[in-house]
């Protein structure tokens, strides 16, 4: 199967797992303000970060990433974020980057993979 038959969740899997330990499952946690957060997976490497992954036709929205930035605030444990989806744009690559949250689309996820394994 070629890499871009895969779902975002299995590049991401290949992609994490090759450096790090990849928690490839929903895990919830409750933040300091009281509300659940529920992360689709996680990402151990001197610390934990959180990852939402939005399989979307369309370009992830500010809000989205908003979410995954709130969200890094309020848990305690969680040091950053990495948003994958299926489109991005410049805009909202920039966004992320300011707000200490990585933002992946299926190119670029492609993309790292072929430099790295293939």
């Amino acid at each position: 199967m070629d890499l871009k038959d895969k779902n975002l969740r299995e590049l991401a899997k290949i992609l994490f797992s090759a450096n790090y330990r990849y928690i490839d499952e929903e895990k919830t946690f409750r933040g300091k303000s009281g509300k659940v957060w529920k992360f689709d997976a996680l990402i151990l490497d001197n610390g934990k970060f959180g990852v939402f992954i939005r399989d979307w036709k369309r370009e992830i929205s500010i809000t989205q990433i908003r979410q995954l930035n709130k969200a890094c605030n309020d848990i305690d444990d969680i040091e950053g974020g990495v948003m994958i989806c299926s489109k991005s744009s410049e805009f909202s690559e920039k966004f992320g980057k300011n707000n200490g949250i990585q933002v992946l689309d299926k190119g670029l996820l492609i993309s790292k993979l072929r430099t790295q394994f293939y």
